[in-house]
């Protein structure tokens, strides 16, 4: 972080409240940009949607489903399986969930994009901490932010598997 704490924080807050502005319109681009980065995703073209990436293709072939529905997926991931299955770009790692729905821990995949994502989640929230919290003004021009521990295994299929 070259800049300073105060300008980092007051940019990263400036541009989210810009894109908040117009928020069903920044949900369509997102929407938009995931159906294009995943298009070739097997999961995708099972339901129908050859690669479209409008929203009212989406709504019309992709159904609600549940953790259940894409284990036979996950495990085809966990036993090596390299194709775009769920995603376009290569699964990682995966998660593994508490335990706490239904008593049993869930695979949860993880992708660039999805880290991606998460660091760009922790920015506007260390921004938005670091404007409303002395605490933070401890640190001055570093922030260590940490929301959960995770150890990383490897699995035999080369990702790894991430646990609290």
């Amino acid at each position: 972080m070259s800049e300073n704490l105060e300008e980092y924080t007051k940019k990263v807050i400036e541009e989210f409240e810009v894109i908040s502005k117009d928020a069903e319109r920044v949900q369509r681009e997102v929407l938009k940009s995931i159906l294009e980065e995943n298009a070739s995703a097997e999961y995708l073209q099972s339901l129908g949607l050859n690669g479209r990436t409008d929203p009212e293709s989406f709504k019309e072939c992709v159904p609600l489903v549940t953790h259940p529905d894409l284990v036979p997926y996950i495990q085809r991931i966990l036993d090596g399986d390299k194709s775009s299955i769920l995603t376009g770009k290569p699964i990682t790692a995966m998660s593994l969930s508490s335990g706490t729905t239904q008593g049993k821990s869930k695979y949860i995949p993880w992708n660039e994009t999805y880290m991606d994502g998460l660091k760009e989640m922790f920015h506007i929230s260390f921004a938005y901490r670091n404007r409303y919290s002395t605490s933070f003004l401890l640190f001055q021009s570093h922030c260590y932010f940490l929301l959960l521990f995770l150890c990383f295994y490897p699995l035999g299929s080369g990702i790894v598997e991430a646990q609290r």
